[in-house]
């Protein structure tokens, strides 16, 4: 039986991919930042180690025994997401401290969840950090594999409280395409690619999507009388300098969400659920 640990575990992905690797029959360790959130995947495996994946200190010797390193571990670009470490430090240094331990410990795998085409928009934090990071990775000698969903499922969580107060906007036209993936069908693909060496693989939900179409969808399931407005990009851009003063952090996902409202992102259609039927389960309470 391999030995996994897993980084990310109490995000909605993270989540999937603990549940996936347990079925699989594989031993899992998770990290946690505490004995609250351990409990919440008690469910799911007993087996757990309290770090602080910011300070390098508390992951000495974290490895020991283990074989196979997963992070799911990433900054929320949720906007009601109010932590305060950025992007780089999270998604970028947090794992690199991850990585470096696991060098040192002679780790024979580590997979990490990155971003679809992170490479292509580097003058975004969101998108550079993903994409140094990975670049690391590569580099370090490390069998790995690096998953890049264009999104997941729970990203879209928010919009569901939204549409419920009738707050859904449309930014622009909303005619670009992405194709985002149910976090359980990409937690299959992210255990399965234990076995695939040295590989970038990129994984999209099986049916393609206009941003104005998947704000159609929730609000149609939550309240189809309500109306989306629509929102002039151009007003977006101009806030974001003002934005940027107040907080960095904020600025950062603002300054992604409007890229990507602009841009094609489609990957490979490989999930099996469709938007439609998680939302209907989400707003079900499923």
């Amino acid at each position: 039986m391999k030995k996994v640990i897993l980084f990310g575990s109490t995000g909605n992905l993270g989540k999937e991919i603990a549940k996936e690797l347990v079925k699989q029959g594989y031993d899992l360790t998770i990290v946690v930042r505490n004995e609250v959130k351990a409990k919440s995947l008690a469910d799911i495996t007993s087996k757990y180690i309290i770090a602080d994946v910011c300070n390098k200190e508390t992951l000495k010797h974290i490895f020991d025994k283990q074989e196979i390193v997963i992070s799911a571990l990433g900054k929320s670009v949720s906007p009601n997401d109010k932590s305060k470490p950025t992007f780089r430090e999270v998604d970028y240094s947090a794992n690199a401290n991850i990585l470096n331990e696991a060098t040192k410990a002679g780790i024979k795998k580590f997979i990490y969840v990155s971003a679809f085409h992170s490479e292509k928009y580097l003058h975004l934090e969101y998108f550079k950090v993903h994409h140094d990071f990975s670049e690391l990775l590569k580099k370090s000698g490390i069998d790995y594999s690096i998953i890049k969903p264009p999104a997941i499922f729970s990203a879209f969580i928010d919009m569901i409280e939204m549409a419920k107060k009738g707050q859904l906007v449309n930014i622009g036209k909303g005619d670009k395409k992405t194709n985002p993936i149910y976090e359980g069908d990409l937690a299959k693909i992210t255990v399965e690619a234990i076995n695939k060496q040295n590989s970038i693989i990129e994984a999209g939900g099986k049916t393609i999507y206009t941003r104005k179409k998947l704000n159609e969808i929730v609000q149609n399931e939550v309240d189809s009388q309500k109306n989306i407005r629509t929102v002039p990009l151009g007003l977006f851009k101009v806030t974001l300098p003002i934005i940027k003063l107040f907080s960095k952090n904020l600025f950062d996902k603002f300054a992604f969400f409007i890229e990507v409202m602009q841009q094609d992102t489609i990957a490979p259609q490989v999930g099996t659920m469709t938007f439609e039927d998680y939302v209907k389960q989400k707003v079900n309470g499923q």
